[in-house]
């Protein structure tokens, strides 16, 4: 349901501005409208003076300071066992005189990550020309240079041993050859005398060497290899002792993490001090409160601010948009975040959440319908939440929602006797209690179709209703008329198959073209066109209904064929194929009815009443967010 708003004002001298401003962030229950989208508060917008705005920049620059030392840490620092006041002048003095050497320890590891990730490289380049490095035993004499070049220009080899034989004479010697489809690898072998000459003739040809890592120059290459293989190996164990030194020195400091949430209320807080209307000595802060926190509001004001402090309520202008609080209780509260998936409700119309909870599992167990495919989801649904609900509400809330899904599945599974597919009966002998889905096909799709039928009908019905609420009797006008040309439609349509008197043609005739006359008149200047579209959309929302049979009959067919391919091989291989398909089948058949059900929610269902684009009540104290009204 969508929780009642109550505009307030919180009126008060400027000296218990601070205090006010600290209970309302310890509450959290007041969502702060600015000033300036106030009319009823004509007073000047609060200005931070000299002395705040300098406060703001040391607190972000401390904050910056702080987190960019958490996050070096592999996981946070143990916060104190009991609630502390934090110094922040001392924890700045704790961070001026820990910084030089956790500095030095970050550039540190830094250095060895960043050569753990580049000597992989060298070590690639080395080993392609490995096959090309001469065999030289007077080698401290020589120099090598190693150049790796693009095909295309080979011919630049050619002219540099040209321009070499002219410098050199003879006294050098180049070894070339492919090292892959696109690349040339060549070896160039000088006297070491001769070094800057040739690094002189390299650059003329735009020619680079493949240059090592400064502890491993001057080694001949196969000896490089071996230093960088033994380097590579040893690296691992030095990051990690570079790291837990510096979690050495920062993880005791558990402070550090209240520092953070300290600091973030007193931003908010000097923040929140612009949205606020002041004189010389008073200050005016208006916000909406959600009504079941009025009273709580009330008496935590007159008990911590007392006399010189009052909250007064604030009749709402045409101006004003209360936020949105989607507050459900019980099993509809694990579906909110299904229907904040396509927008927030605005204020005063219908909280679908308790809808989507009811009819939503229902026809995710009517598609699926297996008692153990039912039985298997629940297992994974508490699985879910006892494995990853401690840490994450929105995991615990999913887990939930699969047993509520696999509790229909179960149940539907009896009204089918469906025990992975047809092996209950096969096995045991367990008959469907209402209908065989692989039989009955025809009462199978009118079921879906009765199904879609009063599933719109009250979607328009809850339309009507919000139309009503609402004042808007042109809307209220065509919506009463699609109810009319719907039903009327419907009843054409039971006459038609039997399932109605003969007697009924007449007055069910009517309603259609009564109901479609009067869309068409409500619709105005487009009513022609846009009345005769509504009603056929309609009609096509209630077949839609049909993917539902449609799903379950899938799912039926891959189960048989499951049964059918286990039974035909011999028994470990029939029961390792049966099991591989079964589990295609379950995961399918967690997926497809999920997205299905949420569909015909969200398109046929949401499409007759729901009135999207609310803004979500955000409290100060919750977000650094202040929101107009």
């Amino acid at each position: 349901m969508l929780e009642p708003m109550v505009k307030v004002h919180l009126l008060g001298h400027r000296r218990h501005l601070d205090a006010a401003l600290a209970l309302l962030h310890r509450l959290q229950v007041l969502q702060i409208i600015d000033v300036t989208d106030d009319p009823t508060v004509p007073l000047a917008p609060f200005a931070l003076d000299e002395g705040r705005l300098e406060e703001v920049e040391s607190l972000r620059y401390l904050r910056t300071r702080l987190e960019s030392l958490l996050r070096l840490l592999p996981a946070p620092p143990a916060e104190p066992d009991r609630p502390v006041r934090v110094d922040l002048d001392r924890v700045r003095r704790d961070l001026d005189a820990l910084t030089p050497s956790i500095e030095e320890s970050v550039r540190h590891l830094d250095a060895l990550v960043n050569e753990f990730e580049t000597l992989p490289r060298y070590l690639e380049s080395l080993r392609r020309l490995l096959p090309l490095v001469p065999e030289l035993t007077d080698l401290h004499r020589y120099e090598t240079a190693a150049l790796l070049i693009d095909r295309r220009y080979g011919e630049v080899l050619r002219e540099l041993g040209a321009e070499l034989t002219q410098s050199l004479g003879g006294n050098f010697e180049i070894i070339s050859g492919n090292v892959d489809d696109t690349t040339i690898g060549a070896v160039l072998v000088f006297p070491r005398t001769e070094s800057d000459l040739v690094q002189a003739t390299l650059g003329r040809e735009q020619l680079s060497r493949v240059r090592l890592p400064h502890r491993f120059t001057g080694m001949p290459f196969r000896e490089a290899i071996a230093a960088m293989t033994r380097r590579l190996d040893e690296l691992p164990a030095e990051i990690d002792v570079a790291r837990t030194a510096i979690a050495a020195m920062v993880e005791p400091r558990g402070e550090w993490i209240v520092a953070v949430r300290s600091i973030d209320e007193r931003l908010e807080r000097l923040e929140a001090v612009r949205h606020l209307g002041v004189t010389t000595h008073t200050f005016a802060l208006s916000g909406w409160v959600p009504e079941s926190d009025l009273a709580t509001l009330e008496a935590a004001v007159a008990h911590d601010l007392g006399n010189e402090v009052v909250l007064v309520g604030a009749p709402p202008t045409d101006h004003d948009e209360p936020p949105v609080l989607m507050r459900n209780r019980g099993p509809a509260r694990w579906f909110e975040p299904l229907v904040r998936l396509l927008d927030v409700p605005r204020p005063g119309s219908i909280d679908p959440t308790w809808l989507m909870a009811l009819f939503l599992p229902l026809f995710f167990g009517i598609m699926l319908g297996d008692v153990v495919y039912g039985v298997a989801l629940a297992a994974i649904g508490v699985w879910l939440g006892r494995r990853f609900g401690p840490r994450s509400a929105t995991i615990a809330d999913v887990g939930k929602v699969m047993v509520v899904f696999a509790g229909w599945t179960i149940v539907w599974g009896v009204v089918y006797g469906e025990y992975l597919g047809d092996l209950g009966r096969r096995l045991l002998g367990i008959e469907p209690v209402w209908i065989d889905r692989e039989e009955a096909l025809v009462p199978l799709l009118l079921f879906s179709l009765a199904i879609g039928v009063g599933h719109v009908s009250l979607g328009v019905v809850l339309g009507i209703w919000c139309s009503a609420r609402s004042g808007k009797h042109r809307e209220l006008t065509e919506r009463v008329a699609l109810l009319v040309a719907m039903t009327g439609l419907f009843a054409v349509t039971g006459i038609i198959a039997g399932l109605i008197p003969d007697g009924a043609m007449t007055p069910a005739v009517a309603g259609v073209i009564v109901g479609l006359v009067v869309m068409m008149w409500a619709g105005g200047g487009m009513g022609l066109l846009l009345g005769p579209l509504d009603l056929l959309g309609t009609i096509g929302n209630v077949l839609s209904y049909l993917r539902i049979a449609a799903i379950g009959l899938a799912s039926v067919y891959l189960a048989r064929v499951a049964n059918e391919l286990g039974a035909a091989a011999p028994l470990l291989i029939g029961l390792i194929v049966a099991t591989l398909f079964h589990t295609l089948n379950l995961a399918l058949g967690a997926f497809s009815p999920t997205i299905q059900s949420l569909r015909l929610h969200y398109v046929e269902f949401f499409s007759k009443f729901y009135e999207p684009g609310g803004k979500e009540f955000n409290p100060f104290g919750d977000s650094d967010v202040i929101t107009g009204p």
